[in-house]
């Protein structure tokens, strides 16, 4: 076999390939034998007829098309290996000759993972991290939200008070105009809360079930809707019902009732759920702190186009999902950012690019450091997603393939430097 390598714009590198026709003579009588598996020669047992005999069966041109994906990425891989290229994704395969007798030609263009110039000296960086109080203010609006859930309430046939909630029937208009959106139907309020619009409470004390009233209010200049924000609408509200809202007392018998013995242990339990928190935030940001310290201390070669977008596709990927997971609509949510998809794209690069620039730093210390997963470490977690999965065959199956082994491997990896990292660079006081 024979290669040559042509060096071409945007990081890529294109491999020529030719291949003698002795070199490949294995692998055209494998596939003679892989195609009887398929399609058997009568009066032979399957893969046991002679080369000739399955040429003239299946036709040569059908044995080599057989062969040739074992051809081409063998050849790949060796020439990648041998020089040591790192590629980045799957190469683009182009057959330049292909014919019986004759030598295989192809060509075969990749993209290359960037290098980094110079790599930051992780441990003379140093991240200063404050361990997070959590102040006794925070604990009393925990206590405040868990009493607030345990709140019921006693419809009453009075007028509405402080701290009532009101079911009301609501028509806004601005300047004699029905405002898109703004008629509500039996709309609950809690005048014990902050209401969107200022005023509206202090509108509504003293009116009786069955009351209407005619009022303005302005909204804030900060409303999300900014065709109303700053400015006078007219309300027409109607009230339906007063419900008196009966809170319980907060004393150890509240705590009962929320599986704690006193009040004292509910206080220390929710003071620390809140610390742990608190800390899990403060370490994924002394994280963040500590990798683009080491990205902007350090020097890259520029990223090509494909790995950037492909970072690209993969963030708007996750967007997806988690738009998804809020119940809404990918499409309803660009509108409501009055973005298009291609703006999305364009917004992500600059973070696109940063995100390969911090994985490139992890893999390059984590080689530096050598650090490494061994196969036991790799095993031991895939018995635990195994029986994390026991119930669902197809996760298992996932969890099994080659390709998701070695993504895990990676991600221990990676887990391992960030370990390294944080130990190195993070200074908590």
């Amino acid at each position: 076999m024979s290669f040559t390598v042509k060096n071409l714009p945007k990081g890529e590198v294109e491999f020529s390939f030719e291949i003698p026709h002795e070199e490949i003579q294995h692998d055209l009588e494998h596939a003679a034998r892989h195609l009887q598996e398929h399609k058997a020669i009568p009066g032979f047992r399957a893969g046991k007829a002679p080369y000739d005999v399955a040429k003239n069966t299946y036709g040569e041109m059908a044995i080599y098309e057989d062969a040739l994906p074992v051809i081409v990425r063998r050849a790949y891989v060796k020439a990648v290996l041998d020089g040591k290229y790192r590629a980045y994704g799957e190469p683009t395969i182009n057959i330049t000759k292909l014919a019986p007798g004759n030598p295989d030609a192809f060509t075969a263009k990749i993209t290359l993972v960037p290098a980094i110039k110079s790599l930051a000296d992780f441990r003379k960086i140093k991240i200063d991290s404050k361990v997070p109080e959590v102040p006794e203010k925070d604990v009393d609006q925990a206590v405040a939200e868990l009493r607030k859930m345990r709140t019921k309430e006693a419809r009453v046939n009075r007028e509405v008070r402080t701290g009532d909630k009101v079911v009301v029937d609501m028509d806004l208009t601005l300047d004699k105009v029905p405002l898109d959106g703004g008629q509500a139907r039996n709309h609950g309020v809690f005048l014990d809360e902050e209401y969107y619009v200022p005023g509206f409470r202090d509108q509504v004390l003293g009116l009786k079930e069955g009351e209407q009233k005619s009022f303005s209010l302005k909204f804030p200049d900060t409303h999300y809707q900014k065709n109303i924000a700053g400015r006078d609408v007219d309300f027409a509200v109607t009230v339906k019902e007063i419900h008196e809202l009966i809170h319980p007392d907060v004393n150890d018998e509240f705590a009962k009732s929320l599986g704690q013995p006193d009040l004292p242990t509910l206080r220390g339990l929710i003071k620390g759920n809140m610390a742990k928190e608190a800390d899990e935030k403060e370490s994924q940001r002394a994280e963040i702190a500590m990798l683009d310290a080491i990205v902007d201390k350090s020097k890259f070669e520029d990223i090509p186009e494909k790995i950037v977008n492909t970072e690209v596709e993969r963030m708007v990927s996750e967007l997806q999902q988690s738009v998804a997971g809020r119940g809404l609509k990918f499409e309803d949510y660009l509108q409501n950012i009055k973005k298009t998809l291609a703006d999305l794209k364009l917004d992500f690069a600059p973070q696109a690019i940063r995100r390969v620039k911090t994985a490139l730093a992890i893999r390059d210390i984590g080689d530096a450091e050598k650090i490494e997963v061994a196969d036991a470490e790799v095993l031991a977690e895939v018995e635990k997603l195994m029986e994390r999965y026991k119930d669902d065959a197809e996760s298992q199956a996932k969890v099994r393939s080659d390709d998701y082994q070695d993504w895990l491997r990676t991600t221990m990896r990676n887990r391992k430097v960030l370990e390294l990292l944080n130990k190195e660079m993070v200074k908590k006081s």
